[in-house]
């Protein structure tokens, strides 16, 4: 759809707004990730006023492309495309005029909101007065409870806003507000809901991926990647750490009684995460465990699991049901590619009966025999980064450690 000048897109913010001091540092976060993901698409200014968020908007912008970019921005709580005059009644009423002219309703309701009250016309006689007008030119009835058409009305300093219909926004708080996690990413369903709601609470997440190929094929790699892309959607730029494990576990099974294997499986993921997480600063490791979904995430296993890592550890799903999971993975587009069949370090060498409440002592003698710092560093020396930016192909950069 091509616009002209007079059209803007209003950026509206809620969990941010209450910041306090520290407002503008969310505030200018924000703005600048909206710049980012928009970029290209017509967006000619990003500026801020009481509040709200305002894009400007080219001649030839593409209003749908930027609805896709804007409701992939964490902090954006509501968004609208808004004609933007003068304050002055009869601009207004034109804008107004022309909303009418290209919408289809039977029943509408004018909702005007007066925020300079220098205005010389209050909210309810511009209510009556718009209203009035609509109904001369539309022949529809005025409905304030269900209006098919909801004309909106702001009324600023030196601009008003008339628009019909908000856009959902994601919500949360925007990215690099909340620091950096490293996510332990699976090509699951449950790991990438974990990764995409840190983004929304702000965060950077690198993610850390452990396979086993060439020991099986290596689509559960592919599939990390293609989650990968699909996350970046969110937060604009993305590592992700493709980590061989295969020949760990194999180390592991020689020395590490079966019920105990799946335990010490994941705390070497945890400490090659950790060691990783440290090299990118990131301040804490996420995982998507869901207490006691699967053997190895009773609360007795998580903790002698999380024993080996010195930071936190956080784990967003922990509460949630399979169908809570489910339906967010399927809402943020990555349950496609997690239901992909694969065969990946989860499923190779796992034992028939894995013991759901293994202790610390047990754990560290079944370790006793490994040489852990060898095995971790190993594990990160012959790793892969890929390094995701928007609209861009991934670039394999140098291996973690250097």
């Amino acid at each position: 759809m091509a616009m002209n000048n007079r059209f803007e897109v209003i950026v509206r913010v809620h969990e941010v707004a209450l910041k306090g001091k520290n407002r503008p540092v969310f505030i200018n976060a924000l703005v600048r990730n909206l710049k980012q993901a928009t970029q290209n698409m017509g967006v000619a200014d990003v500026i801020t006023e009481h509040l709200l968020i305002r894009m400007k908007l080219e001649a030839e912008a593409d209003w749908d492309l930027i609805r896709k970019a804007i409701s992939r921005v964490p902090g954006a709580v509501k968004f609208s495309f808004v004609r933007s005059v003068a304050a002055d009644f009869d601009e207004i009423a034109s804008a107004v005029n022309s909303l009418v002219k290209d919408s289809k309703f039977e029943t509408f309701r004018i909702t005007a909101h007066r925020a300079d009250k220098r205005f010389e016309w209050s909210s309810r006689e511009m209510n009556v007065s718009l209203g009035a007008l609509v109904e001369h030119i539309s022949g529809a009835t005025v409905d304030l409870k269900n209006p098919q058409l909801n004309i909106h009305v702001d009324i600023l300093s030196k601009n008003a806003f008339v628009w019909a219909g908000d856009e959902e926004g994601m919500g949360g708080l925007p990215t690099g507000t909340g620091g950096k996690v490293a996510v332990l990413m699976s090509g699951g369903i449950d790991s990438p809901v974990a990764a995409w709601r840190m983004i929304k609470r702000g965060c950077e997440a690198s993610l850390i991926h452990f396979h086993s190929f060439p020991l099986v094929e290596g689509r559960s790699r592919e599939k990390a990647m293609d989650i990968a892309s699909r996350l970046n959607d969110f937060q604009l730029k993305t590592s992700l750490h493709l980590v061989p494990f295969a020949a760990l576990q194999q180390e592991i099974i020689l020395s590490v009684p079966g019920p105990l294997r799946v335990v010490i499986y994941r705390r070497f993921m945890l400490r090659i995460a950790e060691k990783i997480a440290k090299m990118n600063n990131a301040s804490a490791l996420v995982t998507g465990e869901s207490l006691g979904q699967v053997g190895s995430q009773t609360l007795r296993n998580m903790s002698t699991v999380g024993e080996v890592a010195s930071q936190t550890i956080l784990r967003p799903l922990i509460g949630m049901d399979k169908s809570e999971i489910i339906q967010q993975a399927q809402t943020i587009g990555t349950f496609p590619i997690s239901i992909l069949p694969d065969e990946d370090c989860c499923t190779l060498f796992v034992p028939k009966s894995p013991s759901t409440k293994v202790n610390n002592r047990e754990a560290r003698i079944a370790e006793s025999e490994l040489d852990i710092n060898r095995l971790v560093d190993d594990a990160i020396k012959k790793s892969e980064t890929l390094e995701y930016r928007l609209n861009e192909k991934p670039i394999q950069v140098n291996n973690s450690e250097s």
